[in-house]
């Protein structure tokens, strides 16, 4: 694994703070905001001591705060607030001056991805592709980060399910002809370790025939469909 800062997302209430509530857009506001903190700022938090709270810390807790509001809801988690955080997500959005709000998803994956690694910035994009339903490129960008979750941690069924899905709701007219290789060429070593070999030469014809020139790929495919059980998500990793 890439180094990476250590991370948590905390959740500050403003009940007893409303200059907070204020100095983040949210006058009045008597909840929970969350940060995203790593490196020395999570340390310094660790141990008591005061952090400068900043729009960026806010704009990435929101997208991991909204992750948990599904997954993993803890008692502050109020329906009420999700609607806050996704109004406080458009403000920041502008306020940094993204260009669209899928342009923002994808910057701030990007972000994560280099200071934190992969299973940050899927956090991200799994709550992207769900904000932003038709991007492709959010979809792509999922993809190469679930693999490099397989690649890192070995073997796990729902890593690969959620590829093929993923693979089965891209629009291809509208990414660019490597990363459809790319995305093209996960989806069917998913179809290998999930073992279903009878869906393979669909998936052949449909995606990989049509889509996959790069010679490195096709060695690999060829490799792998030779010797299924041979290599593992590391070693077919593209990077």
């Amino acid at each position: 694994m890439e180094v990476a800062q250590r991370y948590a997302n905390v959740w500050i209430g403003c009940m007893e703070n409303a200059g907070m509530a204020e100095r983040f857009y949210m006058p009045g506001y008597n909840g929970y905001l969350p940060f995203f903190l790593w490196g020395d700022e999570l340390a310094a938090h660790e141990r008591n001591e005061k952090v400068e709270l900043r729009e960026e810390q806010l704009l990435k807790g929101i997208l991991f705060g909204l992750y948990e509001f599904e997954l993993n809801p803890k008692l502050w988690h109020h329906k009420k607030d999700r609607a806050t955080l996704l109004y406080l997500l458009d403000t920041l959005g502008n306020g940094f001056g993204f260009e669209t709000p899928e342009k923002m998803i994808l910057e701030v994956a990007f972000s994560l991805r280099e200071n934190n690694w992969s299973d940050a910035s899927r956090v991200v994009l799994e709550v992207g592709s769900k904000l932003i339903p038709e991007s492709a490129e959010i979809k792509c960008d999922l993809i190469s980060d679930l693999w490099a979750i397989a690649a890192e941690f070995g073997e796990e069924e729902s890593l690969f399910e959620e590829i093929l899905s993923l693979v089965d709701k891209i629009q291809f007219d509208e990414i660019e002809a490597d990363t459809r290789e790319i995305v093209c060429y996960y989806g069917l070593c998913s179809l290998v370790f999930l073992g279903k070999i009878n869906e393979l030469s669909g998936y052949l014809a449909e995606y990989i025939y049509p889509n996959v020139s790069m010679s490195k790929l096709k060695l690999n495919i060829t490799a792998m469909l030779g010797n299924p059980g041979r290599y593992s998500p590391a070693e077919l990793r593209v990077v």
